[in-house]
């Protein structure tokens, strides 16, 4: 299962995070998948905000993934708005537009 998120920056700021390299991480270990991609501005264009796509082996798993990040992980010290969640095709579409611009 993946799922995608745009996280914007708090009160309309920019998201901090968006401003290094995207990068992916595959903690994968034999059957549990975990895998977390990251989006920022190389990628989208933007510092307003950064793209996440979680792979994990269900659909709930990628929530609390998510919610881990938040907490404890990518975004723990980032002020960031509520994630919104948007579809696969618009995470390649927001992707796609700024490698082809």
């Amino acid at each position: 299962m993946r799922k995608a998120w745009k996280i914007n920056g708090m009160n309309g700021h920019r998201n901090r995070i968006s401003f290094g390299e995207s990068y992916r991480w595959d903690f994968s270990e034999g059957s549990d998948v975990r895998i977390i991609e990251v989006y920022n501005s190389d990628v989208t264009g933007t510092n307003d905000y950064c793209l996440i796509a979680i792979t994990r082996n269900t659909e709930e798993e990628c929530e609390q993934e998510l919610d881990g990040q938040i907490s404890d992980g990518i975004f723990e010290n980032a002020r960031i708005d509520n994630p919104i969640e948007i579809s696969l095709e618009e995470l390649n579409e927001m992707i796609k537009e700024k490698k082809t611009a």
